[in-house]
C-alpha cells in the first residue's frame, strides 16, 4: 500500500478496511466473472448505532466526490412502531436506483417490475375471463403511459372517445386515428408483456416458473394468469406481493446488466446494484420482510447484479440460514473469497456480522469511511456519445472493411478480438466454444460449477502426466504422451435453466476417472501410452459443433500428437456435419452416448460404443408387448409414443419402435418444444397427429388413458421435456391419476438431479433404457469393479442425489469405455511401431481400429466391447449389453438385460422364472 493511496489513512488493525475493500472489490467485479453475493447483516448486538454509521459511510463511497460512481439506493430507518406501506419501500428502492445511474450509463428501465406493480395495483375485474384478461391489459397500458412520454404522444394522437367525453369532431377524429394511434399501440404493449413475461422458451422465464410452482403449469398468456395476482387491495397478502415484485425488480436489474452491441450506455454499467439500508428491523418488520424475499428470489435467479447490506440489525429472522462471522475482518475475509471463487449452490444467502461501538481507533475508522469516498470504478477511454458517433462511422465504412476483408483475409484475424482464451471463440450463445488447455475457458457461469471441477481435474492429471514425462532422455525406450479431444457440450445456452444438458457431466466424470486410471497403469508399466485430454466445447446442445470440429482439425494438423476424438454423444445434425468434417480431416472418433442409425454411416473414422436406436427400440419394443407395464401390472394394449422430429435422435428411436411395436397399435404424438435448437422436420420424419403444446399433449395422453387405461406413454424425446410433461399431468390427475411411461436413454439424464420425476407426478410407474447398470455387474465384470472403486474414491464424499445417481448412469461408464477403446486403439499402435515413437499418429491409429483390436476387444462396463474391426462386424458392438430399470426413489430394479456382460456370459433372455422371454 503506498503512501498516496488512500486506504492508507485507515488504522491497519481495525476490521473496517478488510471489509471495505472487500465491499469495494464486488461492487464493480466484472460481469463475467460474478457469482450471487450474500446480504450482509450488520448486527449490534451491543446496542449503538455503528452499523447505521457503516452504512453511511457505504453510502458516500457510492455518492463519490463530484459525481455518482455506483447505482445505488439507501432506506432510511423509521420511527419504532411506525411502518411502510406495501409499496412505498419498492417505489423509493427502484426511484433511487435510476435517479443514481452514474454518467454515461443510460436511464434504468424497469419493464418486469412496472407492469407487476401495475398488476398488483389493478381493482378488482369481475366477468368472463376473456373480457377479464382483456381489462387488465388496458389498465396496465394506462399505467405505462404514465411513465412512457411515447406512449402518452401516441394516445393523445389518437384523440379522445365518447367514454372520455369528446366532442363530435374528437369522436370523428379518434373514430379514424383511435385504431392506429390507439388500439395498436396496446396490442403490441400485450404482444411485449407477453414476450417478456413468459420468454421464447416458456420453461426458462423466472415468472413462467414462478407460475408453475404455484399451479403446476407454466402459463400461456401472461395477462391471463396475472388475474391471480388482482386482488383490488396488495396489503391482503404482503408477502405474495413483495415475492413476485422482487423476481420482478432482480430480473430487470440483471437484464439492465448485461451489455447490448449498440448500445454504448449499457456497456458502462460495469458496477452492481448497491441496496443499503439504514436498519433492517425487528423480525416482521416491513425490512426484514422485504431481505427476506431479496434473499430467496437472489437465490432462486442466480440474480448477480445486486449486493445488499443492512445495518441496524436488532433481531435477526431465523427462517433463513446465515453464515455467521466473527467480525469485520472475518466478514471481509469471506466476501474475498466469493470474489474470487464465488458462491456455491445452497449456500446461506446472508452474512451475518456482529458490529459495536468500540475504542476510539474503530470509531476513527468509521469516520474515515464517511469522510473519503474512494470507491474506484472502472472508467471507459471513449464516452458514450463519442462510441456512438464511431459506430455510425463504422457503419459508412463496413462495406470497404468487408471488401477489405475478403481481398486479404490475414489481415482481419478473428484472434486479435478473441475474448475466450486457447483455440476458443465466441458461439452461437455467447458462450466460449472451442478447445481449451484446461479449465480456464468453460464452466464460469455459477450453474456450470460441477463441470469446471471436472474439467480441473483433467487438466491436474494432464500437468502430472507432462511433469512425469518431463525429465526423459530422447534414447528412453519408453512412449511418450498422445493426446485426445473430448467434444461435448460443456456450457448451456443462454439463461437454461439447465446449464449443461444431455449427460455431459456424467459423461466428463466418466473420461477424467478413465484418464486418471489408464496412465496410473501407462505411467506405472512404461508399456503404455499416457493420455492428456483437451476440453472441446460444441456449444449448447452441439450448435456451434461443425465451428468446432474445423478448429480441431486445424490443431491436429499443426499437432500430431492429437491423434483421436471421444465424446460426440448427442445424436443431431450438428453433431453429423461435426463427424462429417472429422472424418474428411483424417481423424479417429469414438462416440460416448451417441445412438443414432445415422451416425455409423457418416465417416469410416467413426466408432460407436453405444447401442443403435433400432436395437434399443427392439428391446423396448419386446417390453411393451411383455412385460407388466401397467399400475395393475398387466401388459399394455395400445402405445402412445411421444416423439420430436425435428431431433435425430428422438426421430431415429421413435421410427424403429413403431416399426418393431406395430403401427397398428401404437398412436403417434408429434411434440416440439419451443426452443427447440434445429428448424424443421429432419429427412425421412415420422408421421402422427402434431400437438402445438405440452399442455395439449397431455390432455391427449390424459384422455387416451382414460379411454384405454392400459395405455402406456413411449417417451422418445428428450429428458427435459418430460418433466414439463410430468408437471401438466399432475395438473390433470384427475381424468388419469396414474401412468406408466417407458423411456429410452435420454431419460437417464433426470435420474441424475435433485429434482426427481416423481415430484412432478406421485402416480408415475416409469421404465426406461439404460445403457449397462454398473453396480449389478461389479460381481461378475471386474472392469465395472474398477470402475466403481475409482468412482467411489473421486466422489464417494459427496452424497447428494445427483452424485450418488450418477455412480450406476450409463453415461459416465459409457464414456469410460469409449476412452478405453481409444487407449488401447493407441497401445496397440505404438507395439506395431516396434517401440519408434515418432511413427504413432494417427493415421496408425485408424488403421489399428479399422482392423479391429487384438483378441477381439476387451470386457467393458458396459458390457463386451466387441472390437473386431470392419471385416469382423463393423465399427460398434453388435450384440451389446442393453437393460430395462423400472425407476424408484431408492435404487432402480432391473426388469430386462440382454447382450454380452462378459466374455462367456450372454444374455439370451429376460424375465422372471416362468415367464421367460427371448432377447431380439
Amino acid at each position: 500500500m503506498t503512501a498516496g493511496d488512500p486506504h492508507s489513512r485507515i488504522p491497519a488493525y481495525t476490521g473496517v478496511e478488510r471489509f471495505v475493500d472487500a465491499f469495494d472489490k464486488l461492487v464493480v467485479q466484472p460481469r463475467r466473472s460474478r457469482s450471487r453475493v450474500p446480504v450482509v447483516l450488520l448486527s449490534e448486538p451491543g446496542g449503538g448505532d455503528a452499523g447505521r454509521r457503516i452504512v453511511a459511510g457505504l453510502r458516500s463511497r457510492m455518492r463519490g466526490r463530484s459525481e455518482v460512481l455506483a447505482p445505488h439506493a439507501y432506506i432510511p430507518r423509521i420511527p419504532d412502531g411506525a411502518d411502510r406501506p406495501p409499496l412505498e419501500l419498492f417505489e423509493h428502492l427502484t426511484l433511487q436506483l435510476a435517479e443514481t445511474m452514474p454518467p454515461g450509463t443510460g436511464e434504468l428501465h424497469l419493464h418486469s417490475y412496472r407492469l407487476l406493480r401495475s398488476v398488483v395495483t389493478a381493482p378488482a375485474i369481475e366477468g368472463l375471463m376473456e373480457r377479464r384478461h382483456a381489462e387488465l391489459r388496458n389498465h396496465c397500458y394506462a399505467e405505462h403511459r404514465n411513465w412512457s412520454r411515447t406512449a402518452q404522444s401516441l394516445w393523445w394522437l389518437g384523440g379522445r372517445d365518447q367514454a372520455s367525453g369528446g366532442t363530435l369532431l374528437e369522436l370523428l377524429w379518434n373514430f379514424v386515428a383511435g385504431p392506429l394511434f390507439q388500439r395498436l399501440p396496446r396490442a403490441l404493449f400485450g404482444w411485449r408483456a407477453n414476450r417478456r413475461m413468459l420468454g421464447r422458451a416458456r420453461s426458462r422465464s423466472w415468472y413462467a416458473e414462478w407460475v408453475r410452482r404455484q399451479h403446476g403449469s407454466p402459463p400461456t398468456d401472461f395477462f391471463r394468469s396475472a388475474l391471480d395476482l388482482v386482488h383490488g387491495e396488495p396489503a391482503h397478502e404482503p408477502e405474495r406481493m413483495d415475492r413476485v415484485l422482487m423476481h420482478a425488480l432482480l430480473a430487470d436489474l440483471d437484464q439492465a446488466c448485461r451489455a447490448r452491441l449498440l448500445n454504448p450506455w449499457r456497456r458502462r454499467r460495469t458496477s452492481r446494484f448497491v441496496l443499503l439500508f439504514d436498519e433492517a428491523g425487528p423480525a416482521d418488520s416491513r425490512a426484514q420482510r422485504f431481505l427476506r424475499e431479496l434473499r430467496s428470489a437472489m437465490e432462486d435467479l442466480r440474480c448477480t447484479s445486486v449486493f445488499a447490506v443492512a445495518g441496524g440489525v436488532r433481531s435477526l429472522a431465523s427462517r433463513l440460514p446465515d453464515i455467521d462471522s466473527s467480525g469485520l475482518a472475518h466478514a471481509g475475509a469471506e466476501l474475498i473469497n466469493i470474489e474470487r471463487r464465488g458462491m456455491t449452490p445452497g449456500q446461506p444467502t446472508g452474512i451475518v456480522v456482529p458490529v459495536c461501538e468500540g475504542p476510539e481507533d474503530d470509531q476513527a475508522a468509521v469516520y474515515w469511511l464517511g469522510r473519503w469516498p474512494t470507491l474506484v470504478t472502472p472508467s471507459p477511454r471513449w464516452g458514450p456519445g463519442a462510441e456512438a458517433a464511431g459506430v455510425l462511422g463504422i457503419g459508412v465504412l463496413a462495406p470497404a472493411l468487408v471488401a477489405v476483408a475478403a481481398l486479404a483475409p490475414n489481415l482481419m484475424s478473428p484472434e486479435a478480438d478473441n475474448p475466450c482464451q486457447g483455440s476458443a471463440f465466441l458461439g452461437t450463445d455467447g458462450q466460449c466454444v472451442g478447445v481449451a488447455q484446461g479449465a480456464t475457458g468453460f464452466g464460469g457461469e455459477p450453474g456450470e460449477q460441477a463441470v469446471r471441477a471436472v474439467l480441473q481435474q483433467i487438466e491436474r492429471q494432464n500437468k502430472e502426466v507432462d511433469t512425469a514425462l518431463a525429465g526423459r532422455s530422447g534414447q528412453d525406450p519408453r512412449p511418450g504422451r498422445r493426446t485426445l479431444v473430448y467434444f461435448g457440450p460443456l456450457t448451456g445456452g443462454e439463461d437454461a435453466e439447465d446449464p449443461v444438458r444431455g449427460g455431459t457431466l456424467a459423461e466428463l466424470r466418466g473420461i477424467a476417472l478413465a484418464q486418471r486410471h489408464i496412465n496410473t497403469q501407462a505411467l506405472r508399466s512404461g508399456e503404455r501410452v499416457p493420455l492428456r485430454v483437451l476440453a472441446a466445447n460444441a456449444g449448447d446442445r452441439f450448435k456451434d459443433a461443425p465451428a468446432v470440429a474445423d478448429r480441431i482439425a486445424e490443431l491436429a494438423a499443426k499437432d500430431p500428437s492429437i491423434v483421436g476424438v471421444v465424446g460426440l454423444g448427442q445424436s443431431r445434425r450438428k453433431t453429423y456435419d461435426a463427424i462429417r468434417i472429422l472424418d474428411a480431416a483424417g481423424i479417429p472418433m469414438v462416440g460416448t452416448s451417441g445412438t443414432a442409425d445415422e451416425l455409423l454411416r457418416l465417416g469410416e473414422h467413426y466408432y460407436q460404443m453405444a447401442p443403435t436406436d433400432e436395437r434399443a427400440a427392439e428391446m423396448m419394443a419386446v417390453f411393451a408387448s411383455n412385460a407388466g407395464m401397467t399400475a395393475d401390472g398387466r401388459t399394455a394394449r395400445r402405445v402412445a409414443l411421444v416423439a420430436d422430429v425435428t431431433d435425430a435422435y428422438s426421430n431415429s428411436l421413435a421410427a424403429s419402435f413403431r416399426a418393431s411395436y406395430g403401427p397398428g397399435r401404437t398412436d403417434t404424438l408429434l411434440y416440439t418444444p419451443t426452443d427447440a435448437p434445429e428448424p424443421g422436420p429432419v429427412s425421412g420424419a415420422l408421421g402422427g397427429r402434431s400437438v402445438p403444446t405440452v399442455e395439449d399433449l397431455a390432455r391427449e395422453v390424459c384422455q387416451a388413458v382414460r379411454e384405454e387405461p392400459r395405455t402406456a406413454v413411449v417417451w422418445s424425446a428428450r429428458a427435459s421435456q418430460l418433466q414439463l410433461f410430468l408437471a401438466e399431468i399432475a395438473r390433470l390427475s384427475g381424468d388419469c391419476p396414474e401412468i406408466s411411461v417407458l423411456g429410452g436413454d435420454d431419460v437417464t439424464n433426470t435420474m441424475t438431479e435433485e429434482q426427481r420425476l416423481w415430484d412432478e407426478f406421485k402416480g408415475l410407474t416409469l421404465f426406461y433404457v439404460a445403457h449397462g447398470y454398473a453396480p449389478a455387474q461389479a460381481g461378475r465384470n471386474p472392469e465395472a469393479a474398477a470402475f466403481l472403486s475409482a468412482y467411489d474414491r473421486a466422489y464417494g464424499g459427496d452424497h447428494s442425489t445427483g452424485t450418488k445417481a450418477m455412480r450406476g448412469d450409463g453415461h459416465v461408464a459409457l464414456a469410460w469405455d469409449a476412452l478405453r477403446y481409444l487407449a488401447e486403439g493407441v497401445d496397440q499402435a505404438w507395439r506395431t511401431t516396434g517401440g519408434r515413437d515418432g511413427q504413432l499418429d494417427r493415421t496408425l491409429l485408424q488403421g489399428v481400429l479399422y482392423q479391429g483390436l487384438g483378441d477381439g476387444g476387451f470386457d467393458g462396463v458396459t458390457g463386451r466391447i466387441d472390437a473386431h474391426g470392419v471385416a469382423g462386424g463393423g465399427r460398434l458392438t453388435e450384440d451389446k449389453l442393453l437393460a430395462v430399470l423400472r425407476g424408484s426413489d431408492g435404487e432402480p430394479v432391473t426388469e430386462l438385460l440382454c447382450g454380452t456382460v462378459a466374455r462367456g456370459d450372454r444374455r439370451t433372455t429376460w424375465g422372471r422364472e416362468g415367464e421367460k422371454h427371448a432377447c431380439p
